[in-house]
């Protein structure tokens, strides 16, 4: 047999099946006419729209079906989806809702569209097997989304953690710092149209998210800070010029390292947006370690001197954020009691102690002034009431009764590590008068209360020009340094005495010398008043 004779039998078969196919189409687009005239104009059986069943409608007709039967879009479920995180919300949240017009449209063209034979496969597969449509969904416009995210954006919000350390016995740890993240709403609506889609839950929206850089991205300075409090102990000194009483205690940096932590600063908490340029890493203490050491001290220090835990406290933690291995103590002073004896009265118990009689009456509300017997115990109060604003020691001033001249000196403060400084230089020294026998000026230490340009004592009817306050010598009234004063009637007082005891209790200078001294002194001053 021959491949001409194979070739012409095979030949009439190929033939028929072609003749068989064109058959079936034509069959079939017989069959697909008579199918679509009769729903000419109409959606095709089994299309639906969550449940409703639109097959054999006009698409007006389908409209007004969905428009009843479609549920209200605050009882359809919305997804709001961030990777693995997802929030559920209503579609009336977001501002979202059926078209039920559009989705008609959508509806009807089902089975109508592609080849004859895509065409007919689509109507078949509603017809036998059903064809359920998602509905058009209309998006919000955009400022209603941009609210309801907004509203959202806190959840989403996951902070930033910037870089610290961890400051343990065992060594110093660092921790690297690491982004955070925020909802971009700007971004999220720019993309709405693509963000939105369906899924086997329901209608599902992707959330777009920007990284938020921390603001502390490092903690180099910070190490290094640590590192140089830890080379060598810390050092708390007590210098008390009121007592002269001065010591040094050395704290190793086997404990120093329990008072070290982090915290950043210039960073806003829960803010999205700090100024990074602001920000850092700063080097503080741990309130509760220094206290424990603190209160491990006896306490009082010394005779009658008590350690002020909590300003000490403070004092500790300006220097360790300063960088500084050395920190003052702050100190306090106790009350004391004095054994009355033999030719003692108040006025001498009180000014021997540096107080006016009144402060000494206030304490002791059960002594009377004029009756003291020997043996008897009188409480002498805190120092401290005479001080009540913070203390300037680098410069003083010091009034010298026996000389009846004032005397001012600036203190150089300590180099740098706490070495050197503490000399004194005298800035002045004039000629002064002071209290009279009968209302002496008061010897002790004192700081400089007030100032006053022209101040008025009705007692004596005086004004006494540039007045600086240093103690109340009674309740309401307050003795201090000032220029030579004058009566209301214009006649200045004492002018021709000065150098020799003349006033009733306060200081007297010269005009020009009470200006510049005015001028040079601070609230908070230390005035010695000595003999």
């Amino acid at each position: 047999m021959s491949t001409t004779g194979r070739t012409a039998r095979i030949l009439p078969l190929g033939i028929v099946a072609i003749a068989c196919l064109c058959i079936a189409v034509g069959g079939l687009a017989l069959v697909g006419k008579e199918y679509h005239q009769r729903h000419n104009g109409r959606i095709y059986p089994g299309v639906s729209v969550y449940g409703v069943d639109l097959g054999g409608l006009t698409v007006d007709e389908a409209a007004a079906a969905l428009q009843s039967e479609l549920p209200d879009p605050i009882a359809l479920s919305l997804t709001l989806r961030d990777g693995e995180r997802t929030w559920s919300r209503s579609w009336a949240d977001l501002g979202l809702h059926l078209d039920p017009l559009a989705t008609a449209r959508l509806a009807y063209q089902t089975g109508r569209e592609g080849s004859t034979i895509q065409r007919w496969g689509s109507q078949m597969q509603a017809l036998l097997l059903g064809r359920s449509l998602s509905p058009i969904v209309v998006l919000p416009d955009p400022a209603r989304a941009a609210a309801a995210l907004q509203e959202l954006a806190p959840e989403l919000y996951v902070p930033p953690v910037n870089a610290t350390l961890i400051i343990q016995l065992e060594g110093i740890t660092p921790l690297p710092a690491r982004a955070g993240q925020a909802l971009d709403v700007e971004a999220t609506i720019a993309m709405l149209p693509h963000t939105v889609g369906v899924s086997a839950d329901g209608l599902v929206m992707d959330l777009l998210t920007r990284p938020v850089a921390p603001a502390i991205e490092e903690s180099t300075a910070a190490l290094a800070q640590v590192e140089a409090l830890l080379a060598q102990p810390f050092v708390l000194l007590a210098d008390d010029p009121l007592t002269d009483f001065k010591a040094t205690w050395t704290v190793e940096p086997v404990e120093v390292v329990k008072w070290l932590t982090t915290q950043p600063m210039g960073v806003e908490n829960g803010s999205e947006n700090g100024d990074q340029r602001d920000a850092w890493l700063q080097v503080t203490i741990r309130e509760e370690g220094v206290r424990t050491y603190l209160e491990s001290m006896s306490n009082p220090l010394a005779d009658g001197i008590a350690l002020n835990v909590e300003q000490t406290i403070a004092a500790i933690r300006a220097a360790i954020e300063a960088g500084r291995s050395q920190a003052p103590m702050a100190l306090s002073h106790l009350p004391r009691t004095y054994v009355v004896q033999p030719g003692d009265t108040l006025v001498s118990v009180a000014h021997a102690h540096g107080f006016p009689v009144w402060r000494l009456t206030e304490v002791n509300p059960d002594i009377n002034p004029g009756e003291l017997r020997p043996g008897q115990r009188i409480v002498i109060p805190s120092l401290d009431v005479l001080f009540p604003l913070p203390l300037i020691t680098d410069r003083r001033i010091v009034v010298d009764l026996s000389d009846q001249r004032l005397y001012t000196y600036e203190i150089t403060p300590p180099h740098i590590g706490g070495s050197g400084g503490g000399e004194e230089a005298l800035i002045h020294n004039f000629v002064c008068s002071t209290g009279i026998p009968s209302s002496p000026t008061i010897a002790g230490k004192f700081q400089v209360l007030s100032k006053q340009e022209e101040a008025y004592a009705s007692n004596w009817d005086l004004w006494m020009p540039h007045f600086i306050g240093i103690y109340r010598a009674g309740p309401d009234f307050t003795n201090g340094i000032h220029a030579l004063p004058t009566l209301s009637s214009g006649v200045r007082l004492w002018e021709g005495v000065l150098g020799s005891p003349a006033s009733y209790g306060c200081i007297v200078l010269g005009l020009n010398e009470a200006a510049a001294l005015y001028e040079w002194v601070e609230l908070g001053t230390l005035v010695v008043i000595q003999e």
